[in-house]
């Protein structure tokens, strides 16, 4: 009986100690954000003094990277796991006029996401689903960048704003 329960707590110690090591094998980071503020300038040629829309058509792409993060750029080639746990975008300095539709679009993935209630200086969150999620993460792992796709109109030209677009996630590297 006592040979057993020695071999028992041995095996207990063991697995503790795997964990501790595979612990030392890596560092996690957690609530960074990948981030990028983009001016958009909308000012399409003038039609006379008649106005001809009522709507003024943007786009912009950009491409949250991480070698964009200090903490993060070393690690580049040793990424283990990362997960998404928000995407958000934020209008400021709009400039004449005001932004009435945003969309945020991944190429890669085919999704795009309307956001219906534009407002200035407000963070305007990119309800994706937990799944579309995942798959922002596994892009991001795997190619170290995630495109998006900004579209929308104004009310009015010329009009400029500033875009920061906000991909909140948490980084597990190898170290060792």
């Amino acid at each position: 009986m006592k040979k057993t329960t020695l071999i028992l707590f041995a095996i207990t110690i063991g697995f503790a100690s795997c964990d501790k090591v595979n612990d030392l094998k890596t560092k996690d980071f957690y609530d960074i954000e990948l981030s990028k503020t983009t001016q958009i300038t909308v000012n399409t040629a003038d039609q006379g003094s008649m106005k001809v829309a009522t709507a003024y058509p943007f786009s912009e792409t950009i491409n949250l990277d991480f070698a964009s993060i200090s903490e993060i750029k070393d690690y580049l080639n040793k990424l283990e796991a990362v997960d998404v746990t928000a995407v958000n975008c934020k209008i400021t300095d709009l400039t004449g006029g005001e932004v009435n539709s945003l969309t945020i679009s991944v190429p890669d993935l085919n999704f795009d996401f309307d956001i219906p209630t534009v407002s200035e200086n407000q963070s305007l969150f990119v309800n994706f689903t937990t799944v579309q999620l995942e798959a922002i993460a596994n892009t991001l792992l795997l190619n170290k960048t995630l495109k998006l796709i900004l579209t929308g109109t104004v009310t009015e030209q010329p009009v400029s704003f500033n875009i920061e677009t906000t991909a909140l996630v948490d980084v597990e590297v190898k170290v060792l």
